[in-house]
């Protein structure tokens, strides 16, 4: 029950599916339990055949180190958790014009009942590096240098009855690609109902007023949406919102996610989502004014044994993207699945491989169809 409690109040922020991402940005999301801080350390040995996916294909064997931080708190009053991480990729061939590229990310985030009426809950997410995921959303293909991502959403809940209360909210976000012309910032504020109907479902109904700020023009857009929280069991949750998005392009909106811990061996995680967007539509200097975007995507973890864990994931994201100056109507699709298997040597020391491959295509947006994959063998040293 304490998994349901923690990930209502989390997952009811529903700018954080759209500003932070799908899933996977706080890895501990469905944790109900406290762990104490746990530092990995890890070194890996790569093969990538199109390190340049953007741009000439090529390919390059590497080698990457990172460290990463995790800690889980969680009470009866507050929750909070954090996971950061640092790391560095070397090429050892030619591929690059800098064969070392750096990457880095930290996910805050904080649950905190002020009293029987009242909670606090905070989501912040920072990220620097060539990738952010495509589980992630922000950002929908491979960059060819690092870019800066951050995002906080910060909501005020409120039980006004038994069955009724609300959220109200700020969202911000900005997306840096180091003055870059498709730099974009974004500012939201955004009002959610929330009336349980029973002990297993809440409706829901979200008004949101967004403004992204580009280097040469803004948009604004409110999105309207209703939806509903059902607890299918006590680790297992479906969350779906309809509606739609009203501005200078006016669009349909739609997400869903479904969240099961099924047993202690295996973990579910499935989500889609339908919206406007305002990143990645800058290309060739010329802007695209309308961009929707279906993104669906689905992971798995499978504990075989105490020592071998098996992950296994794919996402589909279609892009449509309308109104440029100069650029033709057109869609960019792109594909991505993965592999992963862990075999834990000790309570300290894991080896694990990962393989994943993904396909872009576009009818009209350049530079953007290549196919790609990676292959890595690493050890981490958990202390």
């Amino acid at each position: 029950m304490k998994l349901i409690k923690y990930t209502a109040a989390a997952t009811l922020l529903s700018g954080a599916a759209s500003a932070q991402g799908l899933f996977d940005v706080n890895p501990n999301e469905s944790d109900d339990e406290s762990s104490p801080l746990r530092y990995t350390a890890g070194v890996s040995f790569g093969y990538d055949d199109n390190v340049n996916a953007a741009s000439a294909e090529e390919s390059s064997t590497y080698v990457k180190g990172s460290l990463g931080a995790n800690l889980v708190v969680r009470g009866e009053q507050t929750s909070w958790d954090v996971n950061a991480h640092i790391g560095a990729t070397n090429y050892f061939d030619d591929v690059r014009s800098d064969d070392t590229v750096y990457n880095g990310g930290i996910a805050l985030n904080i649950n905190h009942r002020v009293n029987d009426r009242t909670r606090l809950v905070s989501r912040n997410f920072f990220n620097y590096g060539l990738d952010l995921g495509n589980f992630y959303g922000p950002i929908t293909s491979r960059q060819i240098d690092e870019y800066t991502y951050f995002s906080t959403d910060n909501a005020i809940g409120y039980r006004w009855t038994d069955r009724l209360g609300t959220y109200t909210g700020i969202a911000y976000s900005t997306l840096d690609y180091d003055g870059g012309s498709r730099d974009v910032d974004s500012l939201s504020v955004y009002n959610q109902f929330r009336y349980t109907l029973n002990s297993q479902t809440t409706l829901t109904a979200t008004a949101r007023y967004t403004m992204s700020d580009y280097d040469t023009t803004d948009t604004d857009r409110v999105t309207a949406s209703v939806g509903f929280e059902h607890r299918l069991s006590d680790n297992s949750s479906v969350v779906a919102q309809v509606g739609g998005q009203f501005g200078d392009k006016s669009s349909a909106y739609g997400s869903f996610s479904y969240n099961n811990r099924v047993n202690s061996q295996l973990k579910t995680r499935v989500f889609a989502r339908y919206s406007q967007e305002d990143t990645d539509t800058i290309f060739s200097g010329d802007r695209y004014e309308d961009k929707t975007a279906l993104r669906i995507g689905a992971a798995a973890d499978y504990t075989f044994s105490p020592q071998i864990t098996l992950t296994l994931g794919g996402n589909y994201t279609m892009s449509d993207y309308k109104d440029a100056t100069a650029l033709s109507d057109g869609d960019w699709d792109l594909f991505n699945i993965y592999v992963g298997a862990t075999y834990k040597i000790n309570d300290a020391l894991s080896v694990r491989a990962s393989a994943n491959h993904t396909t872009s295509d576009s009818n009209v947006i350049p530079g953007r169809d290549y196919d790609r994959n990676r292959y890595e063998l690493g050890v981490n040293y958990a202390f």
